[in-house]
Order: C-alpha cells, then structure tokens, then sequence
C-alpha cells in the first residue's frame, strides 16, 4: 500500500516539475477607456413641470395577521380575475405600504399618462380591529411630473 501512495506522489510531483516550466507568451498592450469617469447631470425645480396630484384609495381585510381580502380599490369593486400594476422604480424599486396601493396607481397612470414620472407624497392608513383581524383603509396622494424639454 506505501508502494502506490510512494509512486502516486512521485508521479504528481514529476507532473508538477513539469507544468510549472511551461512557457507562456504575454503581450501587454496599452489600452484606454473611452467611457468618461464622471458624468453630471444638473437640474433644478425649473426643469420639471407638475403635472396635478391623483388620490389613490384600496380598503381590505387583513384576517391572522396573514390573509388579505381586497374590497375596493379607488371606491370601485374589485376585479379578482383582472388585475393590473402600476411598479414605481429608480435606482431601486419604490414600495407603497401597503403594498396593495401598487393596484390603485393605475388611476394615478391614467389621470396623466404624459407623466414622466410619479411620485408618491403621503400615505394614510385607517385601521379598525375586528375579532381576529382588521379592517383596513389606505389612501395616498401622487404627484405627476414631466421633464421639461
């Protein structure tokens, strides 16, 4: 057995020796970026236009803390075949609490689709406790803006 493990070493010892006198060829070039380092862009108040502000409204149960029953959104029934998103993102994703206002934004979309972007300003939630759950009542305002050109 020290046999196979004395000729095992030796073979991977020998095939070591050999590897590391291989010749490699390296071409080292001198290379520049053409991407600029930094870039400012400066705008003020002046450069947006406000467009109006959108109040968006969803009432649901909240039942163990866990399940969500939606009744309304924006004073209408609710659809619960059909439903339609409105994602707010920037640099990161924009999360409404709760997180069921991003099925009323589309009335905010809607109200001003020329909007460049939308900007939630407040959000309020009522909340009335009920036997193993609440009832609750969200609204929010959005503010519309578009870049002036």
């Amino acid at each position: 057995m020290t046999n196979k493990i004395y000729s095992f070493l030796s073979l991977a010892t020998l095939a070591i020796l050999l590897a590391s006198c291989s010749v490699t060829n390296v071409t080292k070039m001198r290379t520049g970026s053409t991407t600029p380092d930094f870039v400012r862009l400066d705008m003020t108040l002046d450069d947006y236009e406000y467009l109006g502000e959108t109040e968006i409204e969803v009432e649901y149960h909240k039942y163990f803390g866990a399940f969500d029953y939606l009744n309304s959104i924006n004073g209408e029934a609710v659809s619960r075949r059909n439903r339609t998103f409105v994602l707010l993102e920037g640099r990161s994703p924009i999360n409404l609490q709760p997180r069921l206002l991003n099925r009323a934004l589309i009335k905010a979309y809607t109200a001003h689709p020329e909007a460049d972007f939308l900007m939630p300003s407040m959000t309020t939630m009522e909340v009335t406790q009920l036997f193993l759950g609440r009832k609750v009542k969200a609204t929010a305002k959005i503010k519309a803006y578009k870049i002036r050109k």
